[in-house]
């Protein structure tokens, strides 16, 4: 469900095209297909001044800076606007789909990927994802289906396919549907003669025979946690990026390889237009292009980095006051909307005893600064007790739904009260039609400079590294 009615209409943005002298022509042995969420040209720009301000990451977004930047199209067959399944599918596949559909065309025929054209001319082929394995971005580039919703096959189309190196967060089940859980999935790929590498295990990946998969190391998640509420022991992307990448470089160095990486919960910060934890999480995507940046400098005649987004998510206006932006605020913030309503509810059930709103007050300025580094005007904190006052002494509380989590209105409220006085607008909790951003490292980095369209970007993959003919 959309959060927020559309409040205004979102201008294009432009980015400035950089032309720069001839790189490398030599073909490529092994591509880097970086993909974030949801990561449209407006969120890279805001965490990179978030980034500067509070010093929550680097000054300077790696890729941000690479030397070929340009723009591309995401509209699918169906709507100007995409979803990720038929954006997936386009970046894999170079055509367009309907929304809803991996893999397939329009007329829900199956067509195929940049990874089975890779696996057909002896390339080795990877994914990886901070999601769900079998999420509509990862499935795009090995399942064939015109709903992206039917996870549990895309999961045995995961197994039957001929990826060698798999991983995400979990297998998304259809317990509801099916009766059957993450588990029952995970013995099929077992059953498979997959092996399953979890934690400190993903260590060992590079010396494994046959085909992998790996997945976060808490065994009830199919998504990994917000960068922003990591612990020690989580598991990263940059982890399995690093897992892949010597996996794939131990088994198809002399012939070379394709690893499609997705930085999977930016998109879900945006639909919950959670500005800090959509920056936390281009950080963390950063954190594993850092894992592939090492790689390049072993390889860099060889090597080439393609870093793009499927839509934009939210619609962020940054500087949404009058000439003004204030990313400093934002660095109270301690935690993503999720878990910010686990402490919420924490925090209401206390004691035994239901809070005050002076103790409400004291939640939120400890939590994201309200109150202390953001000043509240009257009217706003009268809005927020009354909210505050149904929820706890009349049980009228209500929940604001957006499309990966459920929150508590008084939360959404305090943290959109948040980014709206740092200067951070988002217009609504879903997609929008806006253009995303093209950035490009290394061989033959040069021809990307011509891609319009996002269908344009696996076409020039396959043909600079001789996929195709």
């Amino acid at each position: 469900m959309i959060k927020k009615t559309i409040l205004s209409c979102v201008a294009a943005t432009a980015m400035t095209l950089v032309f720069i002298l001839p790189a490398s022509a030599k073909t490529p042995k092994y591509v880097f297909y970086m993909i974030g969420d949801g990561m449209g040209i407006n969120e890279v720009y805001s965490a990179q001044t978030y980034n500067k301000a509070t010093g929550n990451g680097p000054e300077n977004i790696n890729f941000f800076q690479f030397p070929v930047r340009t723009f591309v199209s995401t509209y699918s067959a169906s709507s100007l606007v995409t979803d990720s399944a038929a954006a997936g599918t386009a970046l894999a596949t170079g055509q367009k789909t309907n929304n809803g559909s991996m893999g397939v065309g329009a007329d829900g025929n199956p067509v195929s990927d940049i990874c089975e054209w890779a696996q057909a001319a002896g390339f080795g082929t990877g994914v990886a994802t901070s999601v769900g394995v079998n999420h509509a971005t990862p499935a795009a580039f090995y399942a064939h289906t015109s709903n992206r919703d039917n996870y549990e096959t895309i999961a045995e189309q995961l197994i039957a396919s001929k990826i060698a190196f798999a991983a995400g967060g979990g297998i998304i089940n259809e317990k509801k549907k099916t009766g059957h859980d993450s588990k029952y999935l995970e013995d099929k790929v077992a059953a498979a003669g997959i092996p399953i590498l979890r934690g400190e295990q993903l260590k060992t990946a590079g010396s494994q025979e046959g085909r992998v998969l790996c997945l976060a190391s808490d065994t009830n998640v199919t998504d990994l946690p917000y960068a922003i509420d990591h612990k020690e022991g989580d598991t990263k992307l940059a982890d399995f990026v690093q897992a892949g990448v010597e996996y794939l470089y131990n088994h198809f160095a002399k012939k070379g390889f394709i690893f499609m990486v997705e930085g999977g919960s930016i998109d879900h910060a945006g639909h919950s237009d959670d500005g800090v934890s959509d920056f936390w999480e281009i950080n963390d995507f950063a954190e594993a292009i850092d894992v592939v940046l090492a790689f390049y400098n072993q390889h860099p005649d060889e090597t080439l980095i393609v870093v793009t987004a499927d839509h934009e998510t939210g619609a962020l206006i940054p500087g949404a006051g009058w000439y003004a932006l204030r990313p400093e605020l934002l660095g109270t913030q301690k935690m993503s909307e999720d878990m910010l309503n686990v402490e919420y509810k924490k925090f209401i059930g206390e004691n035994g005893e239901l809070p005050s709103w002076d103790d409400a007050k004291e939640f939120f300025k400890k939590n994201l600064g309200l109150w202390d580094t953001i000043k509240v005007d009257p009217r706003t904190e009268k809005t927020l007790k009354e909210t505050f006052e149904k929820s706890v002494r009349k049980n009228e509380g209500e929940n604001v739904v957006s499309l990966y989590s459920v929150s508590t209105k008084i939360v959404s409220d305090a943290l959109d009260y948040m980014n709206l006085t740092s200067g951070y607008h988002w217009a609504h909790g879903s997609h929008s039609g806006s253009p995303v951003g093209l950035y490009v490292k290394g061989s033959c980095a040069n021809e990307f400079l011509q891609c319009r369209d996002n269908t344009d970007i696996p076409k020039t993959i396959a043909r600079v590294a001789k996929y195709i003919k």
